[in-house]
């Protein structure tokens, strides 16, 4: 770095500007901050020196005002946010990569998302075990009222509520060792949590009342508890009371929605409530000309009025039922229902009322879901993680081949992620082997199709039979006609693979349409039910629904078909689902607990696979290993060119305003050039299409077509193949 100065020199001016083009000069050649500084503090005296420091600011600055800023959608920026905060990225880094790359509004908004998923996200299960046992050995080696500092610290809502559970707990010991009321009181004052002062009140209260001593309070000191007359209550009856999560009783805690609901001009009754395993319903009827929208988004103005008196931390979700409005208010000792508790197996199957599990209800009644009915025959489902999916699926898997033998029950699964299905391998009841990428899927699908139609000819044979059920009636027990359950998971990946997308889809199509009838049910579940990528066509022909917690509103819409319901954002996760047919239930999903007791969970694999089977099955004739090597091996073998051909085929009969799919995509030098550039400066996929080819989510097929090419020619990049591109 060249600086030029002479002391003799009256022109200041030329001297500064002198200084900053050798900076900026400095700056073009790849020089560091300090190492100008250090160059400008040998060479230049004390007034320069502060005035090149000056420079470098204003330089930098100018530079940050210059950068490239990225206009992105706020639902696009909340998601990725929520994955990086997943995947362990700090905060500090979050921000730092928002305010290089977002505009002040997307920054605020960033900011704010940040808040909003610590609170509310749904911890892993390795997460809350971690968070358990540091609290755990918090409370072993220090007083509680360090465990009390550590659960203040906490944000999110989930992992407080296991600090809350743990304070009981121990509450509890210490009100059994037989500590003074002023101890509890003072355990109280130390906290700034309210809920931890509400069970440090209760506990002083119950020993007030066991040993007969006076307390001279009033209320706690959040104005939430009332102390009455100390009066004698057993050590069994304290237990209870101490571990107890409901302040008040569920009449009151009614009485006292009515009243807040008259605050903000919303007159109704109090009806009744009901206990449930993952929350409590209170049901009100409204009054006269009052109408469910005004009650409809309600949940976060009750999270603000009556978090502390009903232990709210997240909004209730808010319902029609026939007879009124219920609110459902989560329970902080939520309990789950275990696969185990509800089934023996003991009986003989019922081979004309094939179902699966469903869940338990808010009245704690074990719900199923029957096949069988004209009401479900399909089912579409999706979710976040976390939420219970997965051990939805495994429970309905888990029972199929438990209770029914393979003569009455065949199972066809489809698994891309490769982690669900695949302790089901080897099952009797399974058509093929569990499908693991896109294209077995499709050689899954379209062998489904095939056995339809010749279900179909079997069905024409006997005129005045139309349905499985009536074959069945007729020749069971000589003869069965066994269902065929087809359980796919994350069928966006499936459907967002450019070669098979097609046949995926015109397969499923077909047998949502026709196949219900003849016994071959599907059941679709995937965790981002994107509208551009699940056809509105399939989407239309699921007749039954099943929504657990979704990240976005939009996604509770797609999966329940109503741009109205955004329910599923309010559920709790964990296997709290809705289920839709003709009517909308809320249910807890059975829990497999296959990682808990694996001893369990492999017994009833045993068991399935060496029962016995006293029934006939029906036999169409068609094998699927041999379906697949004469259909597809002698069409590869015959002619690759035209099996390339179909499988970049795509659909002409979207409409225009969609995109033909049909073009191919070449990037000229200008366009490979500019997505080597976003990539480098550390764009994400979906910000090069939109930077480079102005196209976003909302453009659909044609935004798919682009964004698998752009990831095509930078994978082909990364791995050294640049002279292919």
């Amino acid at each position: 770095m060249l600086l030029l100065y002479n002391d003799n020199n009256g022109n200041i001016e030329f001297q500064k500007q002198q200084l900053w083009t050798a900076i900026m000069q400095a700056k073009q050649d790849g020089l560091g901050n300090e190492e100008i500084m250090e160059n400008v503090r040998e060479a230049l005296p004390s007034p320069m020196v502060y005035y090149a420091e000056t420079v470098v600011q204003q330089i930098d600055f100018r530079a940050k005002l210059s950068r490239p800023v990225i206009e992105v959608n706020l639902e696009f920026l909340f998601q990725v946010i929520y994955e990086s905060v997943i995947a362990g990225t700090n905060d500090e880094e979050i921000l730092s990569i928002c305010a290089e790359h977002c505009t002040l509004n997307q920054y605020e908004f960033a900011r704010y998302a940040l808040e909003y998923i610590h609170l509310n996200r749904m911890p892993s299960q390795w997460e809350q075990n971690n968070v358990y046992h540091q609290m755990i050995e918090i409370v072993n080696i220090s007083p509680i009222e360090s465990l009390f500092e550590y659960i203040e610290s906490i944000k999110n809502i989930y992992l407080k509520q296991i600090g809350y559970e743990v304070v009981q707990e121990n509450l509890y010991n210490l009100f059994l060792s037989k500590k003074q009321i002023s101890y509890f009181t003072d355990l109280a004052n130390k906290s700034r949590d309210n809920f931890i002062k509400n069970y440090c009140y209760r506990t002083a209260v119950l020993v007030a009342r066991v040993t007969g001593k006076p307390i001279d309070l009033k209320q706690t000191g959040d104005g939430s508890i009332i102390l009455r007359d100390p009066r004698y209550l057993d050590s069994d009856i304290a237990t209870n009371k101490i571990v107890s999560s409901n302040i008040l009783t569920m009449g009151q805690a009614g009485e006292l929605l009515v009243d807040t609901l008259e605050d903000f001009n919303i007159n109704a009754k109090y009806v009744d409530a009901k206990n449930g395993p993952t929350f409590n319903r209170i049901r009100v009827k409204l009054g006269r000309g009052v109408s469910y929208k005004k009650v409809e988004d309600i949940g976060n103005d009750l999270v603000q009025q009556l978090g502390e008196e009903l232990g709210l931390k997240v909004a209730p979700m808010v319902s029609v039922v026939p007879g009124g409005v219920v609110f459902d208010i989560p329970r902080l000792d939520r309990q789950f229902a275990y696969f185990r508790d509800y089934f023996t197996f003991d009986s003989e199957p019922e081979i004309h009322s094939v179902s699966i599990p469903g869940g338990v209800n808010v009245d704690g009644t074990y719900v199923e879901i029957p096949l069988y009915s004209d009401n479900v025959t399909h089912i579409l489902g999706g979710g976040r993680t976390r939420g219970g999916k997965s051990q939805f699926e495994k429970a309905a898997i888990l029972y199929l081949v438990r209770r029914y033998p393979p003569s009455v029950v065949r199972l066809a699964l489809s698994d891309v992620k490769r982690v669900t299905f695949g302790k089901f391998d080897g099952l009797p009841h399974l058509v093929a082997p569990v499908a693991r990428d896109a294209e077995s899927t499709a050689n899954l699908l379209d062998y489904l199709v095939e056995e339809m139609e010749l279900r179909y000819q079997e069905f024409e044979r006997h005129s005045s039979i139309e349905t499985i059920a009536q074959y069945n009636l007729r020749f069971a027990p000589d003869f069965v006609m066994p269902r065929v359950i087809c359980l796919i998971d994350e069928c966006f990946d499936l459907l967002s693979d450019n070669n098979y997308c097609d046949r995926i889809e015109t397969a499923l199509m077909k047998l949502l349409a026709k196949a219900g009838g003849e016994g071959i049910h599907i059941l679709l579940y995937t965790q981002r039910p994107d509208k551009n990528v699940i056809d509105p066509l399939i989407r239309s022909n699921f007749p039954a629904k099943t929504a657990f917690v979704t990240t976005r509103p939009e996604d509770s819409c797609i999966i329940l078909g109503d741009d109205k319901d955004k329910r599923a954002v309010y559920l709790l996760g964990y296997g709290d689902f809705l289920y839709k047919t003709t009517e909308v239930m809320r249910l807890q999903a059975l829990y497999v607990a296959d990682d808990e007791d694996p001893e369990y969970f492999q017994q009833l694999l045993l068991e399935a696979k060496n029962q016995n089977d006293s029934y006939t099955a029906w036999q169409s004739g068609l094998d699927f290993d041999e379906f697949v090597a004469n259909f597809y091996g002698e069409r590869n073998s015959n002619d690759s060119s035209k099996s390339k051909a179909t499988a970049t085929k795509t659909k002409q009969s979207k409409t225009d305003f969609e995109g033909s799919f049909s073009f191919k995509v070449q990037l000229d030098e200008e366009a490979r050039n500019s997505i080597l550039n976003l990539h480098q400066k550390g764009y994400q996929l979906d910000e090069i299409v939109k930077a480079v080819f102005n196209l976003s989510r909302q453009d659909g097929r044609s935004y798919k077509k682009f964004r698998n090419v752009v990831e095509e020619f930078l994978n082909s990049f990364k791995d050294g193949g640049e002279d292919d591109i």
